[in-house]
């Protein structure tokens, strides 16, 4: 008796926002049949030479061929300027190969959405380098979490400057910095496993964009660096 693989529509996710790196491979069509799957690593400045093989290594886990890919997503950012580079350079060259639709989604973005059912306003932030995130906050409205203001460069421990309101604070921190928030007024923390980026938030946020045929140019879509808001985050502290 032959082995029946999955089948039907299949979107890959990628996040090389950071030393680490996510992946997800999740069925998406109607028709698809199938479990997904995620992994997560540290990377450190290797994504060049181990994007290619985790992806391979992901579809082996799904039992799909890479030629069942209906769509990719990749994180734009803001994040690290090779990483984020490796990863959007992979999913162009998917989408070019096999001529499927690319979505591009912010990283912040993907952030604060994995803490959405937390139903509170979020203040989602992106490690930079040198003791630096890369921070946004986000209200709901109309039933989302929308970005409110402009993304800003904080020091962890500037996390809870500002808060007016009970905010759950998503992304990654060190022990001592979780500690040290936890204790300030309006802040909550989840533990880290509860804060932490995931890839499969890409593909929850850019499904339904593919059902509705709305993708992003290939061409033109560009990765945002964390130090392309250096200068409007000076100029906000002055």
């Amino acid at each position: 008796m032959s082995e029946v693989r999955a089948s039907g529509d299949w979107m890959l996710a990628i996040d090389t926002s950071t030393d680490v790196a996510a992946l997800a491979l999740a069925p998406i069509g109607d028709g698809a049949s199938g479990d997904g799957a995620e992994i997560r690593w540290n990377a450190g400045r290797n994504q060049t030479v181990m994007l290619l093989g985790e992806i391979n290594h992901l579809c082996r886990l799904c039992d799909i061929e890479l030629d069942a890919l209906s769509a990719v997503a990749v994180a734009t950012g803001p994040g690290s300027f090779t990483a984020l580079r490796v990863g959007m350079s992979v999913a162009k060259g998917l989408a070019f190969a096999l001529s499927i639709p690319i979505f591009g989604i912010g990283t912040l973005d993907a952030t604060a959405h994995g803490a959405a059912h937390w139903k509170l306003p979020v203040r989602a932030f992106v490690t930079a380098g040198r003791g630096r995130v890369v921070a946004a906050d986000y209200v709901w409205q109309n039933g989302r979490l929308t970005m409110r203001g402009d993304m800003r460069h904080r020091t962890p421990s500037d996390l809870a400057e500002g808060l007016l309101q009970p905010t759950l604070l998503a992304g990654e921190l060190s022990h001592a910095d979780a500690a040290a928030l936890r204790a300030q007024q309006h802040v909550v923390l989840p533990d880290a496993a509860a804060r932490t980026r995931r890839a499969a938030t890409l593909v929850d946020l850019a499904a339904p964009r593919w059902r509705a045929g709305e993708w992003d140019d290939v061409v033109s879509l560009e990765p945002l660096y964390v130090h392309s808001h250096a200068a409007s985050a000076d100029a906000a502290r002055r």
